[in-house]
């Protein structure tokens, strides 16, 4: 695990407990088997690292002391301008590129994509940070082909998670690839973690992308929240905003970076949440509460964008 002053504490300790766990549970299941997984901690240069939380490590391994036979390096991210820091440090980036083909799989943990990409390991390929940085993925770097709502992705030998705990994710992947689903499953358990996430980042609040509109949409935004029931359609809502449906069409798509349909299917299905969350409403009751045209509309809208079911959804974070 690559770290360096400023990384998230959680970046490096989630995914790298994930594969001390492994190693462990697979000796306790055959006592004559060897370590699965040697952890070392890398760093540029010696001496404790002071991390984003204040906490200090010691790395044990300098990253001009990495062999060419090294079987995972993994990229923590950073917080602040942490990131920036290490993407203007010519030698790490340049070390970056190097040992990318040597490793068998190189991988990146929250916003770490970015300094994979500043070294061109992302070119080409499936990737996927942070919510917050996606756009500077997408940005600053066009060759990387950005998965805006995947927990982690895998594009042959690179590897990309999400947010912070997304790199468990990743990791307790990289074990069933290893070593098989069984033990994953084990380590997850262990974890109290489950072993695949269903949906994707899109799970974050819509209203969170809402805080910097435009007064005139942001008016827009507020009065569709209240008339999510009634019938939408692209004609009324550029009423609301006095342009004509064409004119509205495009600026919409500017301003929030989606259709007008498919950002009224995102309300409805972040309306139906709550309330299969904290009630036992019928799913047709909870359909028409929100606006869709039935229950089974309201299903294909969750599983469009959450992946997971609005019955698997009431199990998982309905209380009881």
């Amino acid at each position: 695990m690559l770290v360096y002053a400023d990384a998230q504490s959680l970046d490096i300790s989630g995914p790298l407990e994930v594969f001390a766990l492994a190693s462990r549970q697979a000796q306790e299941d055959d006592s004559d088997c060897e370590p699965l997984y040697r952890l070392h901690v890398v760093a540029e240069q010696a001496g404790p690292i002071v991390l984003a939380s204040g906490m200090q490590l010691l790395p044990d391994l300098l990253c001009s002391q990495v062999p060419d036979a090294f079987d995972t390096l993994l990229v923590s991210g950073g917080m602040g301008d942490a990131l920036d820091r290490m993407r203007a440090n010519n030698g790490l980036v340049r070390w970056l590129r190097e040992i990318a083909p040597r490793v068998r799989r190189i991988a990146s943990v929250c916003s770490g994509a970015l300094l994979l990409a500043e070294a061109g390991v992302l070119d080409g390929r499936k990737a996927t940070t942070h919510w917050r940085d996606l756009g500077e993925l997408r940005q600053r770097y066009p060759r990387v082909q950005v998965e805006a709502d995947a927990i982690y992705t895998h594009d042959g030998a690179v590897w990309t998670s999400a947010g912070i705990t997304a790199g468990m994710d990743l990791a307790l992947a990289m074990v069933a690839a290893d070593h098989g689903m069984p033990l994953a499953l084990k380590v997850a358990k262990r974890m109290v973690m489950v072993s695949k996430r269903s949906g994707g980042q899109s799970q974050f609040s819509r209203q969170l992308d809402e805080l910097d509109l435009p007064d005139q949409f942001a008016q827009l935004a507020a009065w569709v929240r209240e008339h999510l029931r009634s019938r939408l359609d692209v004609g009324r809502l550029a009423q609301q905003v006095h342009m004509s449906p064409r004119q509205f069409g495009r600026r919409f798509q500017s301003v929030f970076g989606t259709t007008p349909q498919k950002y009224i299917e995102q309300l409805r299905v972040e309306a139906a949440k709550p309330l299969l969350e904290s009630t036992r409403k019928e799913f047709k009751r909870i359909a028409s509460d929100c606006g869709f045209a039935s229950d089974e509309a309201m299903r294909r809208a969750f599983v469009r964008q959450l992946g997971i079911r609005p019955s698997d959804y009431r199990e998982r974070f309905g209380s009881p």
